[in-house]
């Protein structure tokens, strides 16, 4: 496992310095990345749920992650009632806005396999509603003006969101006991196999290890109270929870996932001057997280 890994991690650098040497832009990343949210990662979804066999105590895993996310960003908010509007709304839609389909599909595949792909879509599937909508209008509720919420673009992001409704219908084919034809789900495998070295290279186009001395502060707190509230809450359910221990880890490591990569557009979108802040924090909820799954993985796997 741990060579696997080491694998993921050869795989980030090498991304990384193929955007240092210029062989790849940040522009040709964009490209990297609509392949991989609207073709590989699909592909790898119609594979794991092809022949999955799904308990329903799985449809707790979203419950769960919007109710964490809720916890969330009301305790983040409120720990940073003493900054600007657009410091809290930039806290409060980072906060358990957790990247999924980039980053953990790749390393749940090579850490649990089919079955841990399983249950990190169901909590794919919490943390969408949680970025198209809770996340979408704490940015909109403390940006200058801002203080309705647009349901019409919440419908349409989760409709849009092509991983998310495939996991959907392939959950839905499932629980109706339909089996796709072998050939297209062989067709499917071959696209899939691409998915895991396409995120990790991409990860590493988009890593950016740039710091910003005057967000410095309220990063360092901001990512205490990230991964702090992450682990007691992690441990918490791993500890208490009377599922099956799949279940349960994953609650526990999906807490502790980097930032998402939507943020950035979102603090765009609604005019926010925190985007450097915004940027900087993502890199290193990457940095971090990928430390902590490679420890976790030493430890318990």
């Amino acid at each position: 496992m741990t060579q696997r890994f080491i694998t993921v991690i050869c795989l980030i650098a090498l991304g990384y310095l193929l955007k240092k040497l210029n062989f790849i832009r940040e522009a040709d990343g964009r490209v990297i990345a609509v392949l991989v949210m609207n073709v590989t990662l699909p592909s790898l979804v119609i594979v794991t749920l092809s022949k999955a066999e799904i308990d329903t105590s799985l449809l707790m895993i979203p419950v769960f992650m919007i109710i964490y996310a809720i916890f969330a960003k009301i305790i983040m908010i409120s720990l940073f009632l003493k900054y600007n509007n657009e410091i809290r709304g930039s806290v409060g839609m980072m906060a358990s806005a957790f990247n999924i389909g980039i980053f953990a599909y790749p390393l749940v595949e090579q850490m649990f396999g089919a079955k841990g792909l399983l249950y990190f879509g169901m909590f794919d599937i919490g943390g969408a509603i949680v970025m198209f909508g809770v996340t979408y209008f704490i940015g909109n509720y403390y940006s200058e003006g801002g203080d309705t919420f647009d349901f019409k673009y919440m419908l349409t992001s989760l409709l849009k969101a092509v991983p998310l409704m495939t996991y959907v219908i392939m959950l839905i084919i499932n629980l109706s006991h339909v089996r796709l034809p072998e050939p297209i789900v062989e067709f499917f495998s071959v696209i899939a196999k691409a998915n895991m070295p396409l995120s990790m290279i991409l990860l590493g186009v988009f890593l950016n290890f740039k710091i910003e001395k005057y967000y410095l502060p309220i990063a360092v707190k901001y990512l205490c109270i990230h991964y702090g509230l992450g682990a007691v809450a992690g441990v918490l359910c791993y500890t208490l929870l009377p599922f099956d221990q799949m279940f349960r880890m994953t609650l526990l490591i999906g807490w502790l996932l980097p930032i998402g990569v939507a943020i950035v557009p979102y603090a765009i979108e609604f005019k926010y001057k925190t985007v450097p802040l915004i940027s900087m924090v993502t890199n290193l909820t990457i940095v971090i997280s990928i430390i902590i799954l490679y420890l976790f993985q030493m430890i318990m796997i």
